[in-house]
């Protein structure tokens, strides 16, 4: 296994060595084109004799300026076998060989590429082709069949299929909802129509009752554009209710009513004083305690209640006492001497 081991390494070496040396010969190349192409213009006689230049004296700006630039692309995650994720690395690395299509310009290239992103499964699936020196390893199309076939979901359309059927906007934004939509929609062979259908089925109701004032879509495309932008709407209103409204502790609270203070007649001339006698109702929270001998004969002077200090009723009769009645354990009865409480 270990032998295996270093002759891929080996290989790998190998195939790296001989990119290295394709790409310094490309680069000498341009730098002869370069080079031919300045001796070949004719002097301007009006010019004063400039000093040629040998190629490797030449700028760097321009010999940058005479090829193709590739960009930069990151490299993506190495792929180890999970179907899942076969689409997407595909995608990838198509993307890569058609950005730089100078590097990545053979097949060879191209296997290379994918061989060198492999992990776990695919990694040791691409090793005997490595070690055998397969064909497939100079024709990525076959390659990516190999692979797709090994790694790749074995019917995408019945996948999607089912997928499309249980697929709905639910509390995403419909442009999400469009994006895995249409995704799905590559897989399944479905014209236009069907698939406005589809999309619009799956919408939320409310975005559903703001297509009502749309035309219908001819396309899928303009089914999205539409849904989309009834859903922004949606979003929008939204966002300016909450920035209206009041919570409700932000609110004033009502002001507890007082009931007026009744004002009573004066009490003969032997009775206490309404600034002696104490006022009826006067809180004194939580707390009881028993009438004075003033407050007692005040309020039985003028009818009052011997509990609450109002009219109209006596203690046995108030609405404001809830709790049993004292009495003395012999003897009549003196409601005036019963504990009150002043609220």
């Amino acid at each position: 296994m270990s032998d295996s081991t270093s002759e891929l390494g080996q290989i790998m070496v190998a195939l790296r060595q001989l990119q290295l040396e394709n790409e310094a010969l490309r680069n000498s190349l341009q730098e002869l084109q370069v080079s031919t192409s300045l001796s070949s213009q004719p002097p301007n006689p009006s010019l004063p004799p400039q000093p040629s230049l040998e190629p490797d004296l030449l700028p760097t700006s321009s010999l940058a300026s005479s090829h193709f630039f590739e960009p930069k692309v990151s490299l993506p995650e190495k792929f180890d076998g999970t179907r899942s994720r076969f689409r997407g690395f595909i995608n990838q690395i198509r993307l890569i060989i058609r950005l730089q299509p100078q590097r990545y310009g053979d097949g060879l290239r191209q296997v290379g590429l994918v061989g060198t992103l492999l992990s776990g499964p695919a990694q040791a699936w691409f090793a005997p082709l490595v070690e055998t020196s397969s064909p497939l390893l100079e024709d990525f199309p076959a390659f990516l069949a190999e692979l797709e076939a090994t790694f790749g979901e074995t019917d995408r359309r019945r996948t999607a299929l089912n997928k499309l059927y249980a697929l709905e906007q639910g509390s995403r934004a419909a442009s999400v909802y469009a994006s895995e939509f249409r995704q799905l929609a590559c897989d399944v062979n479905w014209d236009d129509q069907a698939l406005v259908d589809h999309f619009r089925r799956g919408l939320r109701s409310n975005v559903k009752n703001l297509l009502l004032n749309f035309p219908e879509p001819t396309s899928l495309s303009q089914a999205i554009s539409q849904a989309v932008h009834c859903d922004n709407r949606l979003f929008e209103f939204r966002q300016e209710e909450r920035r209206t409204w009041v919570p409700p502790h932000s609110l004033p609270r009502h002001t507890p009513v007082v009931q007026p203070q009744v004002s009573l007649p004066p009490a003969a001339s032997h009775s206490p004083t309404m600034a002696d006698a104490p006022v009826p109702m006067e809180i004194d929270q939580a707390r009881f305690r028993p009438l004075t001998d003033a407050e007692r004969q005040f309020r039985r002077a003028n009818g009052l209640c011997m509990y609450c200090g109002a009219s109209g009723h006596v203690v046995r009769h108030c609405p404001r006492s809830n709790r049993p009645q004292f009495h003395r354990a012999n003897g009549p009865q003196h409601p005036e001497n019963d504990i009150v409480r002043l609220q």
